[in-house]
């Protein structure tokens, strides 16, 4: 049985719909960009709560300083798009995670005044008035091609005022996807590194640009300070025959290359200490491919490699498998004027291996969504939709086996758009006078659920009303059977929400008495510890040095952190099983596994070196969890002594903790000044009655309002980033940066041996970079350097716990 919520609107363009790592579905219409959220809601057979919410965003409404009037260009340069445009989304994209606050997706717009906005929700994604349009893209481009126009010729005009407006067009977009990791085939909630976050956009002068994009994310800051910088750029040569100094035909106008149409970006693989893929773009007769090499936070570019006889620029998209094959080998779909082309493309030269072309029925119209379904147990497949045609035509799923590509039987989200179409024909007295338009197909995080956009019209009559009687739906499918799903997670690095909501869906469709529920939860625990297992490679324990770290140690300490208090074996298994609890809605049999997460958590910080904190913000957060300690050994075994505490703590540097300790002295009552013993690991209640909830991660008293973010799955409360920031700013000089942002790790990426990649490179390599030789752009840097604020016990707590530590969902607030 599928899902279906029906929106009031229309999808503005194909391929309209995409479902972030973070479990939130965006769909594209005329006048905003719809978010649905799953509903997080406790397990309940005869629960009528609405299983998602919804969430419009505004994303065509610009300001005067984000959008200023332009003025009608030459003939050469007009375009009805940028300069009279209502700006209706024309193309919408998730980033991967880690970029928008607590570590989550951010959102790309291009709307059709060939803009490209960022969003960001402040916190709280649930609410409409957190989201907001954090930065412009093409901004960025208009700086850099400031400084670099002149010193370029251009195909299709020849005045510098006209060919930066030209270049600050953007066409298409794609992000890169996220890095993998050598060290763990698969994490729920968190990464070791998040690396750069990467997009590659057309612009209207044949040009590819790749822009990163910054955020403070994760960060101890109270300020939102957003960036976007060229990294490099290339531009593409043109046939001969498609340029026209002066074109005066509607066909020269049609012929002449101006921009490439689509963009596909293929997944990472590892190789020599760097990070691999090929990057494909469509141009009006043919298809380009180059290989990208990216390490030291700087990308590399190959040759171009020509596609030849794949003609898409009005058909449709470009689609790599999300897995390689033989570790070197990509797969790519596209869709041509004739039909399906499957090419395997090598990771080496990105040039073409093997080439499957298959006629998908003679449909004309523009190929609208398609979707890769990769499951360990069956072969690859491709799901298929078109715009006005999926459900006349036979071809809507292909499975690729060693005999080329063979179609089957309709799938699930096809039989769910073909009801709807029924229903609505005889809703409406239609008989059978009716047709359906789909505008993309989606997977879930998992792989395992796609989601289908579709609307219904008559198709013999005109169809006339008010927008507010426009209706779009989208339903929720099952890729396989549900005994398939329950038999093996995917691994590769997902985040909690998407566990939940495939887990819900299991105990909804499996699970016959609420007795078989304890059953459940220890069999989808196995099956997490087997697809998302303790890092094949541990670390060696965090240093014990006493000197002090310097900030180029900052990476290290908190990937130590992370690995031996999130990451812990046993800590991942009392997290899934929380996680698993929670889709069963067992929550009373879960006080052991946090306690024991909370145990491991400030036996991890007491192994820390004590200049961690010297400050007192942080050396209260190290006398709590010293406090954590004790009572725990007291509630298990009540003839524990203060002696034998500190001896099961094992941590090095216990003797010099004991006077940062006592100095910083018990928590207090910030009403009364009565002090609050530490009688309980949740709650905190001075000794006149005041109660408080305990900060989960620092065991701190939450003693005054808006100073909290809460677990988006569990509820768990937790200081704020932006509260820790200023008692840090308080404490000492230095603490924070000048706009009191912590400063990130995105900078910091990881080489397969689990080593900063800054710490990788080789002396040749050095001296090629700087002296320009070959393609490789270094990532932009700032100009005046900023101080590097010290390494304190909270800094490191936060940024290595940048998701839930008890059951891995994001944080909102």
């Amino acid at each position: 049985m599928a899902d279906v919520t029906e929106l009031r609107c229309w999808p503005s363009c194909v391929d309209a719909i995409d479902w972030s790592q973070d479990g939130i579905i965006a769909l594209a219409s005329d006048e905003r960009v719809e978010l649905l959220f799953p509903n997080t809601v406790t397990f309940d057979r005869d629960n009528d709560v609405a299983q998602w919410r919804h969430v419009a965003l505004q994303v065509p409404w610009f300001s005067n300083e984000e959008m200023p009037v332009k003025e009608p260009g030459p003939v050469i340069s007009f375009s009805v798009g940028e300069e009279v445009s209502a700006s209706p989304p024309i193309s919408i994209a998730w980033s991967p995670p880690g970029l928008a606050k607590h570590r989550r997706c951010a959102l790309g717009v291009l709307t059709a005044s060939l803009l490209l906005s960022i969003w960001s929700a402040d916190g709280r994604p649930f609410e409409e008035s957190s989201w907001s349009r954090k930065l412009i893209v093409n901004n960025a481009l208009a700086e850099y091609f400031l400084k670099n126009a002149p010193d370029e010729p251009s195909h299709v005009t020849s005045g510098v005022e006209e060919q930066i407006r030209f270049k600050t067009r953007i066409r298409a977009f794609v992000w890169a996807p996220a890095l993998p990791s050598s060290e763990s085939v698969g994490i729920i909630g968190t990464s070791l590194s998040y690396g750069q976050h990467i997009v590659a956009v057309s612009n209207d002068d044949n040009q590819l640009v790749f822009v990163v994009i910054g955020s403070p994310t994760s960060t101890l800051g109270s300020e939102q300070s957003w960036n976007a910088k060229v990294l490099t750029h290339f531009s593409i040569t043109p046939d001969p025959e498609s340029v026209f100094s002066e074109p005066t035909f509607f066909d020269d106008l049609m012929k002449q290359q101006t921009h490439v149409s689509h963009i596909a970006w293929s997944p990472w693989i590892i190789r020599g200490g760097r990070y691999h893929s090929v990057i494909v773009y469509a141009t009006n007769e043919d298809v380009r491919a180059r290989t990208i090499t990216y390490a030291y936070n700087s990308i590399t570019l190959g040759d171009e490699v020509l596609y030849p006889e794949i003609e898409l620029r009005n058909y449709g998209p470009m689609k790599w498998a999300p897995q390689t094959r033989d570790g070197d080998k990509f797969t790519l779909a596209v869709f041509s004027n004739t039909g399906l082309v499957c090419l395997t493309v090598s990771a080496n030269d990105a040039s073409i291996l093997d080439r499957i072309t298959h006629n998908l029925d003679g449909r004309w119209d523009t190929t609208s969504g398609a979707v890769w379904d990769f499951d360990q147990y069956s072969t690859p497949r491709l799901h298929i939709s078109s715009l006005l045609s999926t459900l006349h035509c036979s071809t809507a799923v292909l499975e690729f086996s060693s005999e080329g590509p063979t179609p089957l039987k309709s799938p699930n989200w096809r039989d769910q758009i073909e009801n709807n179409l029924v229903l609505f024909s005889v809703k409406n007295d239609l008989k059978g006078n009716s047709k359906a338009k789909v505008w993309g197909l989606t997977v879930s995080p998992l792989g395992d659920f796609i989601a289908a956009c579709n609307s219904v019209h008559p198709s013999d009559m005109i169809e006339y009303g008010p927008p507010a009687d426009r209706r779009g739906t989208v339903a929720i499918s099952t890729l396989r059977q549900y005994t398939q799903i329950r038999r093996a997670f995917p691994s590769k690095n997902v985040g909690a929400e998407g566990i939940l909501f495939t887990l819900k869906k299991l105990v909804d469709n499996t699970v016959e008495d609420t007795d078989q529920m304890p059953a459940f939860v220890e069999e989808m625990v196995e099956k997490l510890m087997q697809a998302y297992a303790p890092l094949q490679d541990p670390r060696e324990p965090i240093s014990t040095s006493a000197s002090v770290h310097k900030s180029s140690d900052l990476h290290e300490l908190v990937t130590r952190l992370k690995t031996a208090a999130f990451l812990d074996p046993h800590t991942l298994k009392d997290r899934y099983t929380i996680l698993a609890s929670r889709a069963c809605n067992i929550t009373d049999s879960v006080d052991l596994s946090k306690t024991l997460i909370m145990y491991r958590l400030a036996c991890a910080s007491q192994s820390l070196l004590s200049t961690l904190s010297q400050t007192p913000f942080s050396a209260e957060i190290l006398a709590q969890h010293r406090q954590v300690l004790s009572l725990i050994h007291a509630l298990t075994d009540p003839d524990t002594t203060e002696a034998d505490v500190e001896d099961a703590e094992d941590g090095p540097n216990s003797t010099s903790l004991d006077s940062t300790i006592t100095a910083a002295g018990i928590d207090t009552c910030d009403f009364c000044s009565a002090p609050i013993p530490f009688t309980d690991l949740t709650t905190a209640a001075c000794t006149n009655g005041h109660q408080f909830p305990r900060c989960q991660l620092t065991f701190l008293a939450i003693q005054a309002p808006g100073i909290t973010k809460y677990c988006g799955l569990c509820a768990t409360p937790y200081l704020s980033d932006e509260f820790v920031a200023a008692q840090e700013a308080q404490g000492g000089e230095g603490i924070v940066d000048q706009d009191g942002i912590m400063q990130d790790l995105d900078d910091t990426a990881e080489g397969p041996e689990g080593r900063p990649l800054q710490q990788e490179r080789t002396q040749e390599e050095d001296t090629e970079m700087a002296n320009g030789d070959g393609n490789t752009t270094m990532s932009p840097s700032t100009e005046d350097e900023r101080s590097e604020p010290p390494i304190t016990l909270a800094r490191v707590l936060f940024l290595a716990c940048d998701a839930c530590i008890y059951c891995g969902g994001k944080f909102v607030g």
